[in-house]
């Protein structure tokens, strides 16, 4: 399972799905894969896949890879883990990452608050789910559980666009509608496939997910 996930993420991340534009090249199908990944994965798993998978995109310099260089391998890397660690353990941690993500926005990159946006909604939904929990495997569960698999990978690629790829303040306010787009399409994406296994998953023995 493990060698498959690996491979489909990589074979995923040759299909282009959106420039964007200023950011990380090119957004690719990948980004609906990764919640998929992450979840199915437990986490001693998902750190295989977090090593394997993006020397994958490295060796063939696919999806973000060109732009960010060796850094591009960490941002899926990161919600790999992240997202395994958030479902079998508690989304308090991948909701942890998020916030760390805002307030490194908003430290460093001098660009707009309406950036932020997905950010807080991922946040407030993790924390209502921690006083009324969602029920593990209904849909409202599922897109919480994909919006922050694909914010965590937004996170660490936001901390690369400002840390290393150094982007100008001005520059965000252009590329927010895309992402807004892009992080909409992963997680209706991603939670459509993994609502599919959910409903299969005794037939593809599939254990938790």
């Amino acid at each position: 399972m493990v060698a498959v996930l690996t491979a489909l993420y990589i074979a995923a991340n040759a299909v282009p799905i959106d420039a964007f534009i200023g950011g990380a090249g090119f957004i690719t199908a990948g980004i609906i894969l990764l919640p998929v990944i992450s979840r199915i994965v437990r986490p001693w798993e998902a750190l295989i896949v977090a090593v394997v998978a993006p020397l994958g995109l490295f060796v063939f310099q696919l999806s973000v890879v060109p732009v960010f260089g060796f850094y591009g391998m960490l941002i899926p890397a990161s919600a790999i883990v992240l997202g395994s660690l958030g479902f079998y353990k508690s989304y308090l941690i991948p909701t942890a990452y998020i916030a760390f993500g805002a307030v490194w926005y908003l430290l460093f990159s001098n660009g707009i608050p309406i950036w932020l946006i997905p950010y807080f909604v991922a946040v407030f939904l993790a924390v209502l789910n921690q006083v009324r929990p969602f029920a593990r495997g209904t849909k409202a569960e599922v897109v919480l559980y994909s919006f922050l698999v694909t914010m965590c990978e937004l996170v660490t690629m936001n901390i690369g666009s400002i840390s290393v790829l150094k982007l100008p303040g001005a520059l965000w306010t252009i590329i927010t509608p895309f992402m807004f787009v892009e992080r909409t399409v992963a997680v209706i994406g991603a939670t459509s496939v993994l609502v599919a296994l959910i409903r299969v998953k005794q037939v593809l023995r599939v254990g938790e997910i």
